[in-house]
């Protein structure tokens, strides 16, 4: 009797069907392509060993996955026809039709048939036809490519947005899904670390803390809430056979029932070890979710279990969260019903803290289940888990989205071929303020991005030192930075950098008490806030705010002036250009028209004397009011210190300049640049 061929059916929704299809449609297409191909398979003769199915990926991208493990199938001589809908669901690329269809498959020893458009590489008279097909998909391909383009630079030029996913902090409005509106469950440690920041936390230490708190990383909180993000430049390192480095790790297991028939009392057993026996203890595990209340899973801590004799009193019962004990040996999975289409899903959290001799650590599955003559295949993947790190909180203290503002096209692709990523240049970016609503206030952002912009070193501690880029030298301007080692009271001392050079440029080589500097500036704040409270100042705060209402109206009248002189400049451009045609046609004799130029020019070059100066005053007085208005919101908020942070030195200080030691009197020159006029 002749072998029957072995066939494997390839399924495809591409992202482009994502638009256009309802989610039960979505559903119903790739049901629907799998019905159409067993029926051709059975009619063919053909047994079905695998079904590869690529949902949300283009027909053009060479990376999707279960194409790729279909190719390996194939290459591996494990396949002998590949089954297809059409050929567009096989790809939508010419180069790949001609790589896998016309060439490898040949190699290989693998048929292609497509159902629809009837493309069969065993059949000479269909090769034409296919590169055919190949070249209309890609040509097809390229214009909706290039539609979606324009439509997309069209939206982020209104200031809507138009990423699939939103940054952290953010979700996408239900009622308009180019809006954003606050996440209220993310916003918060946006907050919290733009909060710890400015009061003087590390990169590091912030990044440290949201790990402790076991607060889920952007990357795990997006995948955590059903986001299906493809990250292509993490694909090298992002997932993993087997696990040789220390880190967390994600094992995700799934096994989908696409038999025709309902499976019972379906058993499945899991070993990470280099030998299927037992568990390796060199790691923490831990279950952390399973996908719905069909599905058990245990674990037992007894040697040489049998599958096909699976009995729930040798096993334990876990549940979302549990630590799975050191004693185990074996986890398993135990589902009573599932049927056809129904999937068993869970997730294990792995912990490896070291491993200096490099094992290699595997993921092993099996299953089983009554009334079924082979084994169930199991799919696992191993990520790496994601975590905090200063590079994602710099990312999140920079971003300008957190204060309302859109800014879209930071990155491109080079083709609708070639998904490289590329990132854009400021000029080539798009930039839409107010689109949505703020998380931080636009004062703070500023500040964090002066501190972003200086050059810090995080204590031992995690914290920034407060007076970090404050202190400077009198004598050589350089910064003073921390020497020698603390007191019992935590402080140290200061000196001018210029020591690292042996005072080749400098000789303010006497060293500062950091608790003097502390307690003067300490003292200068509280003097300045007594005066601020002062009876008479207090009374003239009604002048201040009139003043504060002054400063609008002179900014919007030299605004209205600025505009005017702009105009005007532009008419007066118009009015030399028909005067220099009106003297190259006759119209205008020479001496009418140097006269009539030089007084042109005169005439601009006043306006444009008067732009500046009215430029520099809008900038001026803009200053004087933010000086009044900061001035205010500083003093309004204390009434005496005890003691100085990082914020308060911010707030009140640009910078404190140290002077030479003088011996003689003891003393120093130290002088304090208040962010303010006083």
């Amino acid at each position: 009797m002749k072998n029957k061929l072995k066939a494997v059916l390839y399924l495809r929704l591409s992202d482009e069907d994502q638009h256009k299809l309802t989610k039960n449609e979505l559903s119903e297409s790739i049901k629907n392509q799998e019905l159409m191909l067993r029926e051709y398979a059975q009619k063919e003769n053909f047994v079905i060993v695998g079904i590869y199915s690529d949902e949300d990926w283009s027909g053009s991208d060479e990376t999707r996955p279960m194409f790729n493990k279909m190719i390996s199938e194939c290459e591996k001589g494990n396949v002998d026809v590949v089954l297809c809908k059409t050929q567009a669901r096989f790809a939508r690329d010419a180069e790949l039709i001609e790589k896998y269809v016309h060439n490898k498959f040949h190699e290989w020893g693998v048929r292609f048939k497509t159902v629809v458009d009837q493309i069969d590489n065993a059949k000479r008279e269909t090769k034409k036809t296919s590169q055919i097909l190949g070249l209309t998909d890609e040509w097809i391909l390229e214009d909706t490519s290039l539609n979606i383009r324009e439509t997309l630079k069209s939206k982020r030029a209104a200031g809507k947005c138009t990423s699939s996913f939103t940054v952290y902090g953010y979700l996408k409005d239900p009622e308009n899904k180019n809006h954003l509106i606050p996440d209220s469950a993310s916003a918060i440690n946006v907050k919290r670390i733009y909060n710890e920041y400015m009061k003087g936390y590390g990169l590091n230490k912030i990044a440290s803390g949201l790990n402790k708190d076991q607060i889920l990383s952007p990357l795990e909180y997006k995948i955590a809430n059903g986001s299906k993000l493809k990250i292509p430049l993490l694909k090298k390192y992002f997932t993993y056979d087997y696990i040789t480095t220390s880190g967390t790790y994600i094992i995700n297991v799934h096994y989908i029932n696409n038999t025709k028939q309902i499976l019972k009392n379906i058993v499945s057993f899991n070993y990470i070890s280099t030998d299927i026996k037992s568990f390796n203890h060199q790691y923490d595990i831990t279950l952390k979710r399973y996908s719905s209340n069909r599905t058990k899973i245990y674990y037992s801590e007894k040697e040489n279990l049998d599958i096909k004799q699976f009995n729930v009193d040798d096993f334990i019962l876990i549940k979302e969260n549990d630590l799975i004990p050191k004693t185990a040996t074996c986890i398993a999975t135990f589902t009573k019903v599932l049927d056809r289409t129904h999937i068993i899903d869970y997730e294990l959290e792995i912990n490896l803290k070291e491993n200096k001799q490099h094992i290699k650590y595997y993921f092993i599955s099996k299953g089983y289940a009554d009334k079924t003559n082979n084994d169930l295949i199991f799919i696992y993947n191993i990520r790496r888990k994601m975590k905090w790190s200063e590079q994602t909180i710099k990312k999140i203290l920079k971003d300008e989205v957190y204060i309302g503002n859109m800014i879209q096209f930071k990155t491109t692709t080079i083709s609708y071929k070639n998904h490289t990523i590329i990132k854009n240049d400021e000029n080539n970016r798009i930039r839409k303020n107010n689109t949505h609503e703020a998380l931080i206030n636009p004062i703070l952002w500023k500040n964090v991005q002066i501190r972003l912009k200086e050059k810090t070193r995080s204590l031992k501690s995690g914290n920034i030192h407060p007076f970090t880029n404050k202190v400077y030298c009198m004598n050589c301007q350089k910064i003073f930075s921390k020497c020698g080692k603390n007191n019992k009271n935590g402080y140290g001392y200061l000196c001018c950098k210029d020591k690292k050079e042996n005072w080749a440029n400098c000789n303010n080589k006497k060293w500062l008490k950091e608790e003097e500097l502390h307690n003067l500036v300490l003292e200068k704040i509280n003097n300045l806030i007594n005066r601020f409270y002062d009876s008479t100042i207090l009374s003239k705060l009604y002048d201040k705010d009139i003043k504060q209402n002054i400063f609008d109206d002179n900014i919007n009248a030299l605004k209205n002036e600025e505009l005017k002189i702009t105009n005007n400049l532009q008419n007066k451009n118009i009015y030399f250009q028909k005067l220099y045609e009106d003297h190259l046609s006759g119209l205008l004799k020479e001496k009418e028209f140097l006269i009539l130029m030089n007084q042109y020019k005169d005439d601009y070059e006043l306006l444009e004397n008067r732009l500046k100066i009215v430029k520099k005053e809008i900038i001026t007085t803009n200053l004087k009011k933010e000086n009044l208005k900061l001035k205010n919101n500083i003093f309004k908020k204390e009434y005496y210190l005890s003691k100085i942070n990082i914020e308060i030195i911010n707030e009140f200080i640009d910078k404190v300049i140290v002077g030479t030691y003088n011996k003689e009197n003891n003393t120093r020159d130290i002088k304090i640049i208040w962010n303010f006029t006083i």
